[in-house]
């Protein structure tokens, strides 16, 4: 692996990290917990957290389809902590053999997000998924904090 996928591969690690240092020993309660009228619960932002990050890191950027339905991300509940540590850790294999297949010159080849009718690169494709995922890294962490008092 491109030492520069590398280098993403280990932020998109230390950032799950996290997310499992958040959830540890909370129950499919607070999980749920949505903390105000139009904010998402812990669940709903692991589902649709690692399923972007394979649809921009792994497929989009490596110009493969997907089956990506995002709607379905938002409907997630009564997951267990185990469960959604699965979902995380299954993202970071699907990420792993992404980068494995890349090369540096693939950072510059044009891709199509049918969904978003969008063209971009593989690189701001992978980037957007890091800069997405450390946004609901934070959200997590803060709906944690929330549910805590």
């Amino acid at each position: 692996m491109e030492q520069f996928y590398a280098d993403c591969y280990e932020r998109f690690t230390d950032l799950h990290k996290e997310i499992k240092s958040a959830i540890e020993g909370l129950s499919t309660e607070a999980l749920d917990w949505v903390p105000a009228g139009n904010a998402n619960s812990i669940t709903v932002l692991i589902t649709h957290l690692t399923a972007a990050e394979k649809f921009w890191a792994a497929d989009i950027a490596t110009g493969q389809t997907s089956d990506r339905v995002r709607a379905e991300e938002f409907e997630a509940a009564k997951l267990t902590e185990g469960q959604l540590v699965s979902m995380l850790d299954e993202t970071l294999q699907s990420l792993q053999e992404a980068f494995e297949r890349l090369s540096l010159a693939d950072l510059h080849t044009m891709r199509q997000s049918t969904q978003h009718d969008m063209t971009v690169t593989s690189g701001w494709a992978i980037l957007h998924a890091l800069e997405h995922a450390a946004q609901h890294v934070g959200h997590i962490q803060l709906t944690v904090q929330l549910w805590e008092e």
